[in-house]
């Protein structure tokens, strides 16, 4: 029993380290102006309409600051069925001309809806730096894009760091409850382990 235990402490650790990689440098983000990042990542700021820094649009554009400097340019979301020449109702920008400290991400979206979100300001008239398009995935109403950029495409990491962005296109972004829930049980693995080096089941702990 005691080298299964041990068995699958390690194997929770080893969990608990694939998890942190692959989720560490993941954000989420809407069209309202909502984001989150997983735990021990530094967070990016909740969006908020102001002027364009980028000078895409005349007017106001939600705009959200990542803490880390990453590759400007633009990623394209394109509606279900059609190629990059034909229809985009989303476009992010990532944007750090400078290639230092914090990134403006700027999230346009269409004025083609009927209750205009935040986001609702209109498309920029051009596109920037090499810009990638990306399809939308999910049923009308539930819909938006994942993007993992490789190295020197938009929104890559300047300092080599994975990033994975959630972009949600219509919807709100999720909690992060599964999230929590994994960390949790990781917190009970490590306790377990603990006792063990004790050479005290939990049981006989709290018996004392």
């Amino acid at each position: 029993m005691k080298n299964l235990t041990k068995t699958l402490f390690a194997f929770g650790i080893t969990y608990a380290i694939t998890a942190t990689s692959l989720f560490a440098q993941i954000y989420t983000f809407d069209e309202y102006g909502n984001s989150t990042s997983t735990p021990g990542t530094p967070p990016m700021s909740p969006g908020i309409l102001q002027p364009d820094p980028s000078g895409g649009l005349p007017g106001p554009v939600l705009v959200f600051q990542l803490p880390i400097p990453v590759v400007t340019g633009d990623v394209v979301l394109l509606e279900q069925g059609t190629s990059a020449s034909g229809q985009y109702s989303d476009v992010v920008r990532f944007w750090d001309p400078t290639g230092v400290n914090l990134t403006d991400v700027i999230f346009y979206s269409d004025t083609d809806e009927t209750t205009l979100l935040p986001a609702d300001t209109g498309l920029p008239a051009q596109l920037i730096g090499n810009p990638v398009f990306i399809p939308e995935v999910g049923p009308e109403g539930n819909n938006g894009a994942v993007w993992t950029p490789p190295a020197g495409a938009p929104g890559s990491s300047l300092a080599g760091i994975a990033l994975t962005y959630n972009i949600v296109s219509d919807g709100v972004v999720p909690e992060p409850g599964p999230l929590a829930l994994l960390m949790g049980g990781l917190g009970i693995l490590i306790g377990i382990n603990r006792f063990g080096q004790k050479g005290l089941s939990p049981k006989a702990s709290l018996n004392r």
